[in-house]
């Protein structure tokens, strides 16, 4: 990058990288932007390259600053200042030089950064969120969303892409636990069944009658998770295709006698080991009052009768 110098360009002579990660432009940030442009002018540079492919057709390609660019054409201002630097050496590069750049000033939206690192990974060979972290600057709870979002059949990227659906990342990122144990069965292998799969949560979804917020997907993982982990994967496959089957099915459809027993046994057990650890603390002398006195008594009788009744 020894080709750095600051001169100042005519926004005609440059085009936006076709590599760019930021896909979308808020319009109520790209209207602050241009009150701020016309008031002060562009105070932070633009950083580009010189273009030497055939398309498109301008001298210089935008590396940083595509939003500074878009205004300044839209003010028709005759020169914005740029930085020159050295093109990058081919496609991996030119992400990466991108990520770097753009990433720790805004956060771009989540699918078309996946899309990016994508390209990211298959140039790099890994999908290690360490070695992604380091190249990119994108933190490894970003980079783990995106990998779960590219996990997906390609015929939802269009979906991914649509800022105006309902169906957002969220609803993808949600269902992934599902469709990623699922997918393991042979009727929901990847990618015919498990298609059929999510085409039909999405039809769900969109009715708005039974899911009505991605989070309740929480409740179908949790009944999925209890009947896998005691080996009865099969009765939450009937749940399942009973729930997908009837048009008047709802979520209740996953709870049971066994499973809400089982989160009981859980909650008494966080609750134990809970008291366990505080009570070896606490200083008598700090509760010794009637109320703490008669809410342990009461407690200690409740443990001594459900120990008998265990036998």
């Amino acid at each position: 990058m020894n080709n750095k110098t600051l001169q100042n360009v005519p926004p005609e002579d440059m085009s936006p990288n076709p590599n760019n990660p930021r896909l979308f432009f808020d319009d109520e940030s790209m209207a602050e932007l241009r009150k701020s442009i016309e008031k002060v002018g562009i105070l932070v540079p633009l950083t580009i390259f010189e273009n030497t492919k055939e398309i498109p057709k301008t001298k210089y390609i935008l590396l940083d600053g595509e939003r500074r660019w878009r205004v300044a054409k839209e003010l028709s201002l005759p020169t914005v200042p740029v930085n020159i630097i050295d093109e990058p050496k081919d496609i991996t590069q030119n992400i990466l030089f991108m990520f770097n750049i753009h990433h720790y000033r805004e956060e771009w939206e989540l699918f078309p950064t996946a899309l990016k690192l994508e390209a990211v990974i298959k140039a790099l060979g890994t999908d290690s969120e360490t070695v992604l972290s380091q190249f990119t600057g994108v933190k490894p709870s970003v980079l783990r969303r995106c990998k779960t979002l590219l996990w997906f059949p390609h015929k939802y990227r269009e979906i991914l892409l649509d800022r105006t659906s309902k169906v957002s990342t969220d609803f993808f990122i949600e269902l992934y636990p599902i469709a990623k144990r699922l997918s393991l069965e042979p009727e929901y292998g990847f990618s015919n069944g498990l298609v059929v799969l999510i085409d039909r949560l999405i039809e769900v979804f969109l009715e708005g009658r039974t899911i009505v917020d991605v989070k309740e997907f929480r409740d179908v993982r949790r009944s999925m998770g209890y009947y896998d982990a005691v080996g009865r994967f099969s009765v939450f496959k009937g749940m399942l295709s009973n729930f997908l089957s009837s048009p008047e099915a709802k979520l209740e459809v996953f709870a049971s006698p066994e499973l809400e027993a089982d989160q009981a046994r859980r909650n008494i057990l966080r609750y134990i080991s809970y008291l366990s650890a505080n009570l070896k603390e606490v200083n008598p002398d700090a509760i010794s009052d009637f109320v703490v006195a008669e809410q342990l008594e009461n407690l200690g009788n409740l443990i001594d009768d459900l120990l008998l009744k265990i036998g």
